[in-house]
């Protein structure tokens, strides 16, 4: 049987508007908690060094991004600068600071820009720092892009 709201129960059923800066950290979030779960499973995903520090940043990264982006528009803009300055800069630092080496995290192949933030603990090669450059481009081209928004929504 098919059941037919009635025209006055409507307007409690409202959509919810999301920006795209928030949809990209609703998106974004998702894709971290899912690298950090795949990260346990399998450490050298895509070449990155992914170690238990590694994907616990990565599942904390993307629990923020949820956060912020079911939060509000500044709240989302703010993750995108914030996290897309730490991002961008992480991984420029790599290949400034990288070395070569044999990572000393689980069973990984030598790579020339081995980034050893905390030795043992948390060690970042060159696919690493392609990702977090990526990661950081791409998140404050958002906060960029969509600050008109902010002023057009005040």
């Amino acid at each position: 049987m098919t059941r037919v709201m009635k025209p006055s129960s409507l307007d409690q059923h409202s959509v919810v508007y999301r920006s795209p800066s928030q949809r990209v950290c609703l998106t974004l979030g998702l894709i971290f908690i899912m690298i950090g779960f795949v990260g346990v499973l399998m450490p050298g995903f895509l070449g990155m060094h992914l170690s238990m520090m590694h994907n616990f940043i990565h599942i904390t990264s993307g629990i923020l991004a949820l956060w912020f982006g079911y939060k509000s528009l500044n709240s989302a803009i703010s993750y995108c600068i914030g996290f897309g300055a730490i991002y961008g800069l992480l991984g420029i630092a790599g290949y400034i600071m990288g070395e070569p080496g044999y990572p000393r995290v689980g069973n990984m192949e030598a790579d020339q820009n081995l980034f050893r933030v905390i030795p043992n603990i948390l060690e970042l090669g060159t696919m690493d720092h392609v990702v977090h450059i990526l990661i950081g481009s791409f998140l404050l081209f958002t906060a960029y892009t969509f600050r008109r928004e902010k002023k057009n929504r005040k």
